[in-house]
Order: C-alpha cells, then sequence, then structure tokens
C-alpha cells in the first residue's frame, strides 16, 4: 500500500508530474494507493475510486473513472450522498 496526502504541494508542475508518473507506475505495479489531495482534476485523473469525506464522515464513494467534479463538489458540500456509480 502507498499512502500519499498532498504529496505535491509546493512542488513545481515538471516535479508535480514525475510524482504523479510514479503515483501510476505503481498502481499498474498492483500497488493499492491512498491518495489524499484537493485538486479534482488530478484526483479525477489518478482514482479508480473516490471516498469523500464532509464534516469527518464519508459522504460518498464515486467511481473516478466516470464521474465528474460536479458529482464530487456535490459530495464534499453535504449536497450529495451515498455511493454513486
Amino acid at each position: 500500500v502507498l499512502m500519499t496526502a498532498y504529496a505535491v504541494r509546493g512542488l513545481d508542475i515538471n516535479a508535480s508530474y514525475t510524482i504523479y508518473d510514479l503515483i501510476n507506475q505503481q498502481k499498474k505495479r498492483g500497488v493499492a494507493v491512498i491518495f489524499v489531495g484537493e485538486d479534482l482534476d488530478v484526483l479525477l485523473e489518478l482514482s479508480d475510486r473516490i471516498l469523500v469525506l464532509c464534516g469527518g464522515k464519508v459522504s460518498g464513494i464515486v467511481d473516478g473513472r466516470t464521474t465528474d467534479k460536479n458529482t464530487v463538489g456535490l459530495l464534499m458540500t453535504k449536497v450529495g450522498g451515498g455511493e454513486i456509480g
């Protein structure tokens, strides 16, 4: 299991892409990756599944390959809820 939290905070764009590439390489090797971040575009790009927390509780779990920023945003604001897709 590879766990990261805000892995690219403070890095320039080239270094960030290097980290994203390393994460994707690990995924391809079958490593489970837990990626904590706030950039929805990156989360959607890297994630197979996205678990959204709101107010310290799970507000939803979505398929990272088929969901969109709007759905994740709704879950982040307690408007959505539950398992989608």
